[in-house]
């Protein structure tokens, strides 16, 4: 607002507000991501969550500035990641793995994740999870839970929810459950492995609550996969890029709720029906 206020009282042009807002993003950006790092625990998974449903509603430059907070959080010594494994698995790592990756394939906010290979030549995905992490979520949660109980009480039952989700995700037992779970249901239904394929579970002595190791899959990341459906959508509204695509939804949203939020249409019914053509197109070349 600062910024409009100079522009209009220094009449500059459009062009001038455009860069000296886009510049202004771009730095908050960058110091927002700083101290989401500095302060771990929740508030990465608060910048992961951010940088995959905020697109529309922040500034494109927190979403790729937040973006690494999902594989690409400085990740921890594989020196460090041998001892969580022997301690939760209780052995060592020469009588697990016959090769153990040090560089991880992505670290994130509870956990990193390494490609490995087991003794009968199995190629997995090991995540280990951070030990100081549940006592950082705890905390997290309990100021959490004080600043709500003061500001808005009426709350306190969606933070309680949101506690005990996350303690669930931190024992990667029930990680694996869950997953063996899917996988048994969508193969009786023959999606798997013919049209998903989910990983096994290839060792249960792998499967702790702090370490997990999957089947390796190779295939594209979620993100990468989102980005290219965005491109076809875009494509399908005639317009030039995803990115194109973006700023137009985020124009278009902050007129929207500057105008009431309920008193206009935010897009044309041509607009709102192209990602249910890309998804009829998808299922005709399945079919």
């Amino acid at each position: 607002q600062s910024i409009r206020l100079r522009a209009r009282w220094e009449r500059w042009e459009p062009s001038e507000l455009e860069a000296a807002q886009q510049h202004f993003h771009h730095r908050s950006a960058l110091r927002a991501v700083d101290v989401i790092l500095r302060l771990g625990g929740i508030y990465i998974k608060i910048g992961q969550f951010a940088s995959t449903m905020g697109a529309g509603v922040l500034e494109d430059a927190y979403i790729q500035a937040l973006r690494p907070l999902q594989d690409g959080v400085p990740p921890r010594s594989l020196t460090e990641v041998r001892r969580i494994i022997e301690a939760d698995i209780g052995v060592p790592m020469e009588e697990l793995f016959s090769s153990f990756d040090p560089e991880p394939v992505g670290a994130a906010s509870i956990a990193q994740a390494h490609r490995a290979t087991l003794l009968d030549g199995r190629e997995v995905i090991v995540k280990v999870q951070y030990p100081e992490v549940p006592t950082l979520y705890e905390a997290d949660f309990d100021n959490l839970e004080i600043v709500t109980r003061f500001l808005f009480p009426e709350n306190l039952p969606l933070i309680e929810g949101l506690r005990k989700r996350h303690q669930a995700e931190l024992d990667f037992r029930q990680e694996a459950r869950n997953l063996a779970e899917v996988r048994a249901n969508l193969s009786a239904r023959g999606f798997e492995p013919s049209l998903v394929r989910l990983p096994s579970l290839p060792d249960e002595r792998l499967c702790s609550r702090h370490v997990l190791a999957m089947e390796l899959l190779h295939g594209t990341s979620l993100a990468a996969a989102i980005d290219l459906e965005a491109a076809d959508i875009a494509a399908a509204l005639g317009l030039e890029s995803a990115d194109a695509m973006r700023k137009q939804l985020m124009r278009r949203m902050g007129e929207h709720f500057e105008r009431g939020g309920g008193a206009t249409r935010l897009l044309s019914l041509a607009e709102a029906a192209a990602p249910l053509v890309r998804l009829v197109a998808a299922t005709l070349r399945l079919a």
